[in-house]
This record gives structure tokens, C-alpha cells and sequence, in this order.
């Protein structure tokens, strides 16, 4: 796992579904109810996949997790409550509002959307966004986003350090 910093941002490769659930366990460590993750990247990327292990991290079965690609909208019990968005099949803006989507964001949940480029404007500004690349077979480029929130993006890339022990500032 590389990690490096910038203002405002993290980037992360990783090598590994392995260091994609140590991604996934970092990020459980850091969010706070209220929180709003947008995630974005072609199919096949990992969205699923890091929601997962963030999910399990806080708490949720494993068993219970899944794609919310029909269901638009899963809801995970945990240490704090998951809400899992799938925008991949949505139409317009406005459709993923009708959903409510509002009242999740203080809802004292997590809020993890995939595909979130498709409905950016609707989610709150000061939401984190992940963009992942993939860069080979397993690896993937994590570009995280978090606005306005230094200390918590510190602490991020403190939790990542103490994953893999390799964590190197920029």
C-alpha cells in the first residue's frame, strides 16, 4: 500500500483485495454519523468492495452485504448505522432525490453512494468523494477527497500508517 498526501486529499494504491479491506477498515475508523461518501469508478473498480469492508468494520454482518445496484438502497445495522446508495440505475438527479436521499444525510448513519458522479449536486458539500482506478489485475488507485476537514484527513492517513507501516507523506 502507497499513500500520499496532498491539501484537501489522500491517494492510496493499493495491490490487493486484502489492502482494499484495510482501506475499507481504516475509513470505518475515521467517519462519524452525518458522514456522506460518494464513491465513483467503472465497474469492476472495488465501490462493493470497500463499502464491505467499511461496513464490517463497523459492525454490519458480512453476510447482509450486497450491491444496492436493484434495490437502491440497502440500510446495515451497526456501531453506527450504514446506508449504501447504488445511482448506477437512475435516470436524472431528481429521481435520486424522490428517494429521499435527504433525510439519510442526517439520519445519524454513514452514507456511501455509488456511482456518485451521476448525482454530485445532490449530495452534501462537504461530502468525501473516492474516485478508484483501476491501475492492474487487483490494484486500484484510491483518490480521496476530503473537503474542509484537515484533522480528520490526518487521521485517515494516521490509520492507513498503522495498517501497512510503509505510509509515506508528500
Amino acid at each position: 500500500m502507497k499513500v500520499s498526501r496532498e491539501p484537501n486529499r489522500l491517494t492510496v494504491e493499493v495491490d490487493s483485495e486484502d489492502e482494499t479491506d484495510a482501506l475499507g477498515r481504516a475509513l470505518a475508523e475515521t467517519v462519524v454519523p452525518g458522514l456522506v461518501i460518494g464513491l465513483v469508478g467503472p465497474l469492476g473498480a472495488g465501490k462493493t468492495r470497500l463499502t464491505r469492508a467499511l461496513a464490517e468494520a463497523l459492525g454490519v454482518v458480512p453476510e447482509a452485504i450486497a450491491s444496492p445496484t436493484f434495490v437502491l438502497i440497502h440500510e446495515y445495522e451497526g456501531r453506527i448505522p450504514v446506508y449504501h446508495f447504488d445511482t448506477y440505475r437512475l435516470r436524472s438527479t431528481e429521481e435520486f432525490a424522490m428517494l429521499g436521499v435527504a433525510d439519510y444525510w442526517s439520519g445519524g448513519g454513514v452514507c456511501l453512494v455509488e456511482w456518485a458522479d451521476r448525482v454530485r449536486d445532490q449530495l452534501p458539500k462537504d461530502a468525501w468523494m473516492v474516485t478508484i482506478s483501476r491501475i492492474g489485475h487487483q490494484a486500484r488507485r484510491f483518490e480521496i477527497l476530503i473537503p474542509h476537514d484537515a484533522a480528520r484527513l490526518e487521521r485517515l492517513a494516521d490509520r492507513l500508517a498503522a495498517f501497512d507501516g510503509s505510509h509515506r507523506g508528500t
